[in-house]
């Protein structure tokens, strides 16, 4: 039962956190993407930026700067969504794959 009382305290610690700091979270994130890819991530890496601060929080740890905090963990998830994005580009399927030349197969015959 302590555990459980523990948790929901740090619940409502990180419910006001969020209150009072995401769009200031939001903004680091928005601010730290490439142009061409705000739309399309900015919100995503701003909540996967709660999901560190819970994870750090049930870890035992305090937070004892939020603003710096939250702006070290809003750089590193962007940083790291850079590159496990370079990650994927780079392991590319092969045009000249069994698959590939099936499917090309499969359409001459429809043809």
């Amino acid at each position: 039962m302590k555990n459980r009382t523990h948790e929901q305290a740090l619940a409502a610690d990180l419910t006001e956190l969020y209150a009072n700091q995401h769009q200031r979270v939001l903004g680091i994130v928005a601010r730290t993407l490439r142009d061409e890819d705000r739309a399309a991530y900015a919100e995503d890496l701003a909540q996967d930026v709660w999901l560190m601060v819970w994870q750090y929080l049930l870890r035992g740890n305090e937070i004892t700067s939020p603003s710096g905090l939250l702006s070290v963990f809003a750089r590193r998830r962007v940083y790291a969504h850079y590159r496990s994005a370079r990650v994927r580009r780079e392991s590319a399927v092969d045009p000249t794959s069994a698959a590939l030349d099936r499917l090309v197969e499969l359409i001459e015959a429809v043809s």
